[in-house]
C-alpha cells in the first residue's frame, strides 16, 4: 500500500486503490462546525472549526491560501510536539509557512507526546481522519487533488500530504489497527481514499521525523512537501500570525 521515499529523511508515499470514483457519501464520522475566520495573514486566510462525533470533539486550525484552488493540501494529526526530554515545538508555523506556499492546511488543537506511553498513544484516528474529511469537502486542490503522473506512469506531483503517526483505525474498537487517514476509507468509496505523501511523526515503526521537526520546527519536512507539491519555495519558517490580525 505504501513505497518508501527519501530516506534521508524518512518520507512516505501512501496510494491509495485506483478504483474509479463513484458518488461520494457525507462523512458518517464526523459533524463539522461553522468555521470562523480569525485572521487574515499576508494572503492566507486563518480559520478555527470545530469538528466533532461520537468520538468527541476538537478544534482544529484551517489555513487557506487567498486564492480559489490551492496547489495542494496538507493533513496535520496535532498542533504541538512534547518531548520527555523537555523540548517542544509548536507546529502552527509550520503548517502557516506551508499555506504561505500555496497549500490549504488544517491541524487539530492537540499535543503529540513523543516517546509514547503505550503502543496507541498519539494514534486517535477520528480527529484526524474527520479533519482529512473536512478539508476534503470544503476545498479545491489543483488537479481534483489527483496525483500528476509522467509519461512512464511515475507520480512527479501530489494533491495531498500527511503530516503525523499511523492511526488507530476508529472502525476496530477492540485493537489499534493501524491506518492513514488518507487510506482509511473503502476505497471504493473514493472521495476520501486519495494517494498521498506522507510525513512520519510521533512514529514509532519504521522512519520518523519527530527529531528533526524538534529540532528546526519542521522546515525540512515543509521543504520537502513544498518540492512535492509544487508549492512556491520555502526559505524560512513563517510565524504564526496573531488572532487579532485583519
Amino acid at each position: 500500500m505504501f513505497m518508501r521515499y527519501v530516506p534521508a529523511i524518512s518520507l512516505v508515499f501512501f496510494s491509495a486503490s485506483q478504483v474509479m470514483a463513484q458518488a461520494h457519501p457525507k462523512s458518517s464520522l464526523c459533524n463539522f462546525g461553522q468555521p470562523v475566520t480569525i485572521a487574515h495573514d499576508g494572503g492566507v486566510v486563518v480559520q478555527k472549526v470545530t469538528l466533532s462525533g461520537k468520538w468527541g470533539s476538537t478544534d482544529a486550525m484551517v489555513y487557506l491560501p487567498d486564492k480559489e484552488i490551492a496547489d495542494g493540501a496538507v493533513v496535520f494529526s496535532h498542533s504541538a510536539i512534547h518531548a520527555d526530554t523537555g523540548a517542544s515545538v509548536d507546529l502552527l508555523p509550520f503548517a502557516t509557512t506551508l499555506a504561505h506556499a500555496g497549500a490549504a492546511v488544517i491541524v487539530p488543537q492537540r499535543t503529540l507526546v513523543w516517546l509514547p506511553t503505550s503502543p496507541s498513544e498519539n494514534r486517535e484516528g477520528a480527529p484526524v481522519i474527520c479533519a482529512e474529511h473536512w478539508l476534503i469537502d470544503h476545498t479545491k486542490v489543483f488537479n481534483n487533488g489527483e496525483p500528476t503522473v509522467n509519461e512512464e506512469n511515475i507520480v512527479v506531483r501530489e494533491g495531498y500530504a500527511y503530516v503525523g503517526p499511523n492511526l488507530c483505525d476508529p472502525k476496530v474498537a477492540s485493537d489499534c489497527n493501524v491506518t492513514d487517514p488518507f487510506i482509511s476509507e473503502d476505497c471504493s468509496l473514493k472521495h476520501y481514499c486519495l494517494h498521498s505523501g506522507w510525513v512520519p511523526v510521533g512514529e514509532t515503526e519504521g522512519g520518523d521525523n519527530t527529531n528533526d521537526i524538534l529540532s528546526d520546527g519542521g522546515l525540512k519536512a515543509a521543504r520537502w512537501l513544498q518540492r512535492h507539491l509544487k508549492l512556491a519555495p520555502i526559505e524560512v519558517l513563517t510565524p504564526q500570525a496573531p488572532a487579532s490580525a485583519s
